[in-house]
């Protein structure tokens, strides 16, 4: 049975792409319309890249294509429906964290090429979304992982399939990028 949505490159990903667009939460937003829609209605939607999706909830008439990805330490999100213009939130964008939270959403950090069941301990919201440019996806990867969040150098050697003095290198060349200097 087909969606009706194509999946593929998208033409505009990079002009779409701002890594200023961090998700935001609205004050009360667990009491909001979006948030309840969220929750009860299905997507029928699927991914179109990396970095974006198309929602199409089950109560609505019409698909919106949604970027949601991870970039630095935050998530981008973005939609192109009349709500998410006006109040930077809405249903779809709500959807798609709802699933994300629970496990049953996979998403890409576009810099290092990771994916995501859930939101990693290292998430930050508020954070600056080009605050690791200077960094190679490996850095940036172990960067983050032990570093920013609570993995050791040796676990996450295991886990990426790599050297653990690979890894520790990554580290501290990451570490003098970003100002950290030796731990």
């Amino acid at each position: 049975m087909s969606t009706g949505i194509e999946t593929g490159d998208s033409v505009d990903f990079p002009d779409r792409f701002d890594s200023g667009s961090s998700l935001r939460f609205p004050d009360k937003w667990t009491l909001s319309t979006s948030w309840q829609r969220a929750q009860r209605e299905s997507d029928r939607g699927g991914p179109i890249n990396a970095a974006e999706r198309m929602v199409w909830l089950s109560e609505g008439d019409d698909s919106h294509r949604v970027t949601w990805a991870l970039t630095g330490r935050t998530l981008v999100a973005d939609c192109d429906c009349r709500g998410y213009q006006y109040h930077q939130w809405c249903a779809h964008v709500a959807r798609l964290w709802w699933r994300w939270s629970r496990g049953r959403l996979d998403v890409e950090h576009v810099d290092t090429g990771r994916t995501f069941r859930q939101p990693p301990a290292w998430l930050d919201l508020d954070a600056d979304p080009d605050e690791f440019d200077a960094l190679t996806p490996g850095e940036m990867d172990a960067y983050l992982a032990c570093e920013v969040g609570d993995v050791g150098v040796r676990e996450f050697a295991r886990r990426t399939d790599r050297a653990p003095g690979t890894v520790g290198n990554q580290l501290r060349w990451a570490r003098e990028k970003v100002g950290g200097g030796q731990q």
